[in-house]
C-alpha cells in the first residue's frame, strides 16, 4: 500500500525591505545625470553664443589708411577664436591695414597697425584713361604717357599703389569751370612722391586696377 503524500510547504514570504537612498549606486547615478545635464547645457549655450567683430565692407588693399566706413560689425560665432579678430568696438578710423581683406573677411586683430608713413599725392586722371571701379582701398598701377605721333612713350612711374580716395570729375557749377579729370589720392614714400611731382607734369597719367588680392 503507498504512502500517502506529503502536502507541499508553502515559502516563508521574504519582507521587502526599504530602499536605501544612500546607497553608492544610487547616489553615483544621480551624479552622472547631474553632471550629463549641465555640460549638455554648456555646450547648447555655447554653441549659441556670439561675437561682434569686423568684417571688410569691400575689398581693402594693404597700405589702406581706414576709415570707419570701410568695416562692418558682424555677429558671428567663434568661441574661443574670437580674440583673433578685430573686435566691434575697436578704433580704426586712420590706422593702416597691414594684409589685404577681401570683402565680407573677417578682419584680424594683428592685420591693423599704426599709419604709414610718407606723402600723399593727388593724381588727376583724365575719364578716358581711369578704369571702372578704382576706389579707396584698391591696388593700382600708375603709368605717364608723354610725347605725340611717333614720339609718344608710356612708362610704368609706379606699381602696386593703394588708392586712398577718389574724387570724381567735377562740374562746372556757377563758374561754369569743370574738370574731365579724376583725383586719385595715393600714399607714397616721400622719395616716390618727390620723383612723381617731378614726373607728372611732363604728361597724362594713365591708371590700370589690379585684381583684388
Amino acid at each position: 500500500m503507498a504512502a500517502p503524500a506529503t502536502a507541499p510547504v508553502a515559502p516563508t514570504p521574504r519582507r521587502i525591505r526599504r530602499p536605501r537612498w544612500l546607497d553608492p549606486r544610487i547616489i553615483g547615478g544621480l551624479v552622472l545625470v547631474i553632471a550629463a545635464v549641465v555640460i549638455g547645457a554648456r555646450v547648447i549655450g555655447s554653441s549659441q553664443q556670439t561675437s561682434a567683430v569686423l568684417s571688410a565692407g569691400h575689398d581693402l588693399a594693404a597700405g589702406t589708411v581706414l576709415t570707419d566706413a570701410d568695416l562692418v560689425p558682424i555677429d558671428v560665432n567663434l568661441g574661443h577664436n574670437a580674440a583673433h579678430y578685430l573686435d566691434a568696438g575697436s578704433v580704426v578710423s586712420g590706422r593702416t591695414l597691414q594684409q589685404a581683406v577681401r570683402a565680407g573677411e573677417l578682419v584680424p586683430a594683428d592685420a591693423v597697425g599704426d599709419p604709414l608713413t610718407g606723402r600723399v599725392l593727388v593724381v588727376p586722371v583724365r575719364a578716358e584713361r581711369m578704369p571702372p571701379g578704382v576706389q579707396h582701398g584698391s591696388i593700382i598701377d600708375l603709368y605717364l604717357s608723354t610725347g605725340d605721333g611717333a614720339e609718344a612713350s608710356t612708362e610704368l612711374v609706379a606699381d602696386e599703389v593703394t588708392v586712398q580716395s577718389v574724387a570724381a570729375p567735377a562740374s562746372g557749377g556757377l563758374s561754369g569751370a569743370g574738370t574731365n579729370s579724376y583725383q586719385v589720392a595715393v600714399l607714397l614714400p616721400t622719395a616716390d612722391a618727390d620723383r612723381l611731382v617731378r614726373l607728372l607734369p611732363q604728361g597724362e597719367a594713365t591708371v590700370t586696377l589690379r585684381p583684388a588680392g
